[in-house]
């Protein structure tokens, strides 16, 4: 087990010292609308943060901004650790609009892109200038990052996944033997080049646990969780790949139990109704909360308004239309708060509602 243990150096286009972090009881982790992108803050209960992915770029910096917001609310006013968890632009190509707003300690990620063609190859580049001034680690499978009172472990990275179970994981997953591979050639488990070299983490508070996957894809979710479930279960499952169908596996959701899902996804990006039909089925699922309303979903598969915390119109879901394609104004967030317990709460900041549920005996 290595761990990415990184001396203090601030990254920002606009300088700043560190900031004094409050510290709390509970590990604090808002997911953030990027339309589709992928952003989730995380704050330790010792104050310290660690952003996955940070959106989109463009929009007049709408992504870093909507982070902004978010990590002031948090009362953070620097990114301790930022894990990429891989090189497409809605997962890293805010990051230079974020760093100018808000300092970057740390840079954790796969390495390099494996993606091609110049479109890719400028987008990842625009995002190494950004990590090049700071301190920068490639991580790997086992790895941990070293936030105080967290257990944050790299379950997958650059195309590899743990072999070596997590505490009380490693029990034979019997949902591997009705696995089916997706895509024309069943023996390229790798799918998208990307997508399959995903940084994915488990992190525990205590007696809770929660799990990001970024946008591991559907067949190398097998590799990661069979013949073998070395993961173990979790409370929350931060749903894969925005909710897209070629992630979020029977393999991979049910041998992970969790009793909450929250999905950030965008109103045409992920949310597909493969995802809602796996999750609908999930053991001992209790929830599932949503970045935006999914269109494909329709009014079959969505959650409840106070489950949802983008509806586009403001109106009702009933009879919703097609939103605008880019939105640039302000957006709400899901908020998750557990305990040491293993009990915790989630809001929805459109609504202000809030859901507790209690530690399992």
């Amino acid at each position: 087990m290595r761990s990415l243990l990184l001396p203090l150096l601030i990254v920002s286009v606009v300088g700043s010292s560190p900031s004094t972090q409050t510290q709390s009881k509970t590990l604090d982790a808002y997911v953030i609308d990027v339309e589709g992108g992928e952003a989730t803050l995380f704050v330790s209960p010792s104050g310290e943060s660690m952003l996955v992915d940070t959106g989109w770029a463009g929009f007049d910096g709408r992504d870093a901004d909507r982070i902004a917001v978010v990590a002031r609310q948090a009362g953070i006013s620097q990114i301790d650790y930022l894990l990429v968890t891989h090189f497409h632009a809605d997962h890293m190509g805010g990051a230079g609009q974020l760093a100018a707003r808000l300092p970057v300690r740390r840079f954790i990620d796969h390495g390099t892109t494996v993606d091609r063609g110049g479109s890719a190859q400028a987008a990842f580049q625009a995002y190494a200038d950004v990590r090049r001034h700071g301190l920068h680690v490639e991580a790997r499978p086992g790895d941990t990052v070293p936030i105080t009172g967290l257990d944050v472990r790299i379950i997958a990275a650059g195309g590899s996944v743990l072999r070596s179970p997590l505490e009380g994981a490693g029990a034979l997953n019997p949902l591997c033997g009705a696995f089916t591979f997706q895509g024309p050639e069943i023996t390229n488990r790798a799918g998208d080049a990307e997508d399959s070299r995903s940084a994915s983490l488990s992190i525990a508070y205590g007696a809770f646990r929660t799990i990001i996957m970024g946008d591991l894809t559907w067949n190398k979710e097998h590799d990661l969780m069979c013949p073998n479930n070395n993961v173990g279960a979790v409370d929350v499952y931060l749903v894969s790949h925005h909710g897209s169908e070629t992630s979020g596996s029977e393999a991979l959701v049910h041998a992970l139990r969790p009793r909450l899902a929250i999905m950030n996804n965008g109103p045409r990006k992920g949310g597909a109704i493969q995802t809602f039909q796996i999750l609908s089925v999930s053991p001992g699922l209790e929830d599932l909360w949503q970045n935006h309303y999914s269109i494909p979903g329709g009014e079959r598969h969505n959650r409840p308004e106070p489950f949802i915390a983008n509806l586009e119109d403001g109106g009702s879901a009933a009879g919703r239309t097609q939103p605008p394609a880019v939105h640039t104004g302000a957006a709400n967030w899901i908020k998750l708060s557990a305990q040491a317990d293993g009990s915790f709460t989630v809001s929805n900041s459109r609504t202000g509602y809030t859901k507790r549920y209690a530690a399992q005996k």
